[in-house]
């Protein structure tokens, strides 16, 4: 049965270049094209991969196979089960497999950024001050952007929603609503998302399928 009890966030696919081109447009705190790069990557990675904001905070560099257009996902980086034996498994993705986003160019292009080398960090997302953005921040980045873009979220209850209801989970939301407009199905969604239980995407997303 569909999740009528939680609502969901999310944005359609024609959203995402807004999102994009508002990290270019930005202030002139933003004057490097490597940070604007970042940005940009932050949204596509999380529109593309659907994943959670600790795994953009844990994802690194070493685990992209670009030639081979996937990314491999150790379980270690992503969401921790209460349960032992429910660990995640590794899970090999395959990088913008609907040909959406472009995604294969725009991470070699942020890899090989000036900003991206003089960060010496092998995690996908540096920050100023650290190896890694904290979550807060990536949160904080996907609102920023969203709020600049001035982007359409929609509410899975019909109600109205405000810009800086986007965030990473709304962005994985988003995954599900634009793989299903493409015809995929709930298991294809689930092997994209990760759930541990089709279960988890029948309850969440089953309303998607019948919009």
């Amino acid at each position: 049965m569909p999740d009528t009890q939680t609502v969901h966030r999310y944005i359609g696919i024609g959203e995402v270049d807004k999102l994009r081109d508002a990290a270019h447009d930005r202030d002139l705190r933003y004057n490097s094209l490597g940070r604007r790069l970042r940005d940009e990557v932050l949204v596509v990675l999380g529109i593309d991969l659907g994943l959670r904001a600790v795994e953009l905070h844990r994802l690194k560099r070493s685990m992209f196979r670009l030639n081979e257009g996937e990314v491999m996902l150790p379980g270690a980086i992503q969401k921790d089960y209460p349960v032992e034996d429910a660990s995640p498994k590794p899970a090999t993705l395959r990088l913008d497999p609907y040909d959406h986003f472009g995604t294969v160019r725009l991470l070699r292009s942020y890899f090989a950024s000036e900003w991206y080398q003089e960060r010496d960090s092998d995690y996908v997302f540096p920050s100023r001050q650290s190896d890694q953005m904290t979550t807060e921040s990536i949160r904080n980045t996907i609102e920023d952007l969203a709020v600049e873009a001035d982007v359409i979220v929609h509410r899975t209850d019909g109600e109205p929603a405000n810009p800086e209801e986007l965030h990473p989970h709304a962005l994985r939301h988003s995954v599900a609503n634009y793989m299903l407009a493409a015809d995929a199905n709930l298991v294809e969604v689930r092997n994209r998302l990760r759930h541990r239980s089709i279960n988890t995407t029948e309850r969440v997303y089953d309303h998607f399928q019948r919009r």
